[in-house]
């Protein structure tokens, strides 16, 4: 999928998770984001909450509505961890909300990994300069089961197997 956030219009994404988005029992997925053009603050780069995929459960998810019409976000009734793993204790101390979040500048054909319980977040494009980005995801496919409520529901043929 390629996004685009335009110059000076580009919208804010909020924190979300991309497990959220593309569930597997137990979580798996992993998004790979490759900047086109450089992602700065200005024009609405990422931003991470440092150490969330550790301790910040899968509490929602996007699926399919009723009638296979629509999506809707529904309450997570299976694992919320990778590997069924129970979430780690999540730090206290000063600072929360926005001010934890930690920005990701990149320059032009960087690759960004990022974990699908990790909590990440954009800002507007406030610059004169795009922000347009390429970005896919991975799960696994051994050992996980994808969800047939996810919104995203593979084709006849299944997914594309990275190797077999």
């Amino acid at each position: 999928m390629v996004i685009c956030k335009q110059p000076e219009i580009g919208g804010a994404v909020p924190p979300h998770q991309d497990s959220t988005f593309l569930y597997t029992s137990p979580p798996s997925a992993v998004g790979f984001w490759y900047a086109l053009e450089d992602a700065t603050l200005a024009n609405g780069c990422l931003s991470f909450l440092p150490g969330s995929h550790r301790w910040a459960p899968v509490e929602k998810r996007l699926v399919r509505g009723p009638g296979a019409t629509g999506t809707e976000m529904v309450d997570n009734d299976g694992p919320r961890f990778p590997d069924g793993r129970v979430g780690e204790r999540r730090p206290q101390g000063p600072g929360g909300g926005d001010a934890a979040y930690v920005p990701a500048e990149v320059k032009a054909g960087d690759l960004v990994l990022i974990h699908g319980n990790v909590l990440h977040k954009s800002e507007r494009n406030t610059s004169s300069k795009g922000r347009i980005i390429y970005t896919f995801h991975i799960i696994e496919g051994e050992g996980t089961e994808y969800d047939r409520r996810n919104w995203l529901q593979p084709p006849e043929q299944g997914f594309t197997k990275l190797y077999a």
